[in-house]
């Protein structure tokens, strides 16, 4: 049932307009929305957001859960603003700046909601009670072009390595140290004991290196994997005194 713009209270709401809404579909929009706000609320304050800083609404009589700041320092407005505008420009398949891979992730998800219907879902984000904007199909379309591999060269990637899996494909996954980026990295028989040891731990990873359209690498089938120093291994600086000290009198 299609919410009352007259009686939002929220900075930004989610509003399925839908007969019939399965739990699966519900928990999905609702974790996808909250991971949304949460995700470009990091992007505007420039910190690791914490979720606690938005209050939850539920909205009852209609499919509605909204958010309000409960801190100061998070720019409501601002978040808001470009949820909306970002969405309209992820519709005509332009990636917004302020959009990280997890938002558009975030936005592919709500736009592939209620996939057994052979119409448009409607799917939309409020601000406040001033616009909407609806979430077509056409966002998961679009963002899927935009994260999808473009090309493929010899290069390396670095990050921590997390997630190793060793069910079908051999794959691990290392995070960017700057912005979480996750690179999916296929290594071979020999190479998993390595990685398995690496676990936690920082390390570059060579090979071929499958890139988006903009650059940013998605995955690198491996053919070698360095390890970085362990901060023990790394000499301080009254160790590098000495070193250099010998070095000189040689």
């Amino acid at each position: 049932m299609a919410i009352n713009v007259k009686q939002i209270t929220t900075d930004i709401t989610l509003e399925l307009d839908e007969e019939v809404i399965s739990i699966a579909d519900f928990q999905k929009a609702t974790d996808n929305f909250l991971g949304l706000v949460k995700e470009l609320s990091r992007q505007v304050t420039g910190n690791k957001a914490d979720s606690g800083e938005w209050s939850v609404k539920v909205y009852s009589g209609s499919a509605a859960v909204g958010v309000t700041p409960s801190a100061q320092n998070l720019n409501s407005d601002r978040v808001r603003q470009i949820m909306v505008s970002g969405i309209r420009s992820l519709a005509n398949g332009v990636r917004p700046g302020e959009f990280s891979d997890k938002a558009v992730v975030y936005a592919k998800s709500l736009a592939s909601l209620f996939k057994k219907s052979k119409v448009e879902p409607n799917v939309r984000i409020w601000s406040k009670q001033e616009e909407s904007v609806h979430v077509v199909r056409k966002v998961a379309t679009e963002a899927d072009n935009l994260l999808a591999p473009a090309y493929e060269e010899q290069g390396a990637v670095d990050g921590i390595l997390e997630r190793v899996d060793a069910h079908g494909k051999m794959l691990f996954v290392i995070y960017d140290v700057i912005d979480e980026r996750a690179v999916k990295c296929e290594v071979t028989e020999s190479q998993l004991q390595q990685a398995l040891e690496s676990f936690k731990k920082r390390v570059e990873v060579i090979g071929t290196v499958r890139f988006r359209k903009d650059g940013m690498p998605v995955s690198i089938k491996a053919s070698r994997i360095v390890n970085f120093p362990n901060k023990t291994e790394i000499p301080t600086l009254a160790q590098m005194r000495v070193l250099l000290a010998g070095d000189a009198s040689t």
